[in-house]
């Protein structure tokens, strides 16, 4: 039982809500919020991430969704936290499509911290200096 130490249901379960609680803590979203969307009652929720209840699947598929969290990634994050060697090396394949690479690489990003990309990406835009012209002609000496 190479995986024993990380395999008590206990353990799962709190590893589980830490990484549900860590998600919503990422995207500035309260518990009840989260709830809300999610159809569940807060309490449940609360006690689901703190590791004191076991939640199904059906309602695990709806708290990621309201979380914008796909399942595959919630398992995949899990499984690492776990210690699985197989997770820990399993790379994501980088998408084709741009909107999608951007929608990966902006989706652990809070939303104050794209707002501060987006602002400074637009003052560097503003305060670029065109590069001087080369004049072309003679110069006169004064």
């Amino acid at each position: 039982m190479k995986y024993a130490q990380s395999e008590i249901a206990n353990s799962v379960r709190t590893a589980l809500g830490g990484l549900l609680r860590q998600r919503r803590d990422e995207a500035e979203r309260s518990l009840v919020e989260v709830a809300a969307s999610a159809g569940l009652s807060a309490a449940y929720l609360s006690e689901v991430e703190r590791g004191l209840k076991d939640i199904s699947t059906e309602k695990l598929i709806a708290l990621s969704t309201a979380l914008e969290l796909s399942a595959a990634d919630l398992y995949l994050n899990l499984a690492r936290q776990l210690g699985s060697r197989e997770a820990m090396q399993q790379q994501r394949s980088w998408p084709d499509d741009p909107r999608m690479q951007l929608r990966l690489a902006t989706a652990s990003l809070r939303p104050h911290a794209l707002r501060s990309v987006a602002d400074f990406s637009v003052y560097l835009a503003a305060t670029q200096a065109t590069p001087p012209r080369r004049r072309i002609g003679f110069m006169v000496d004064r």
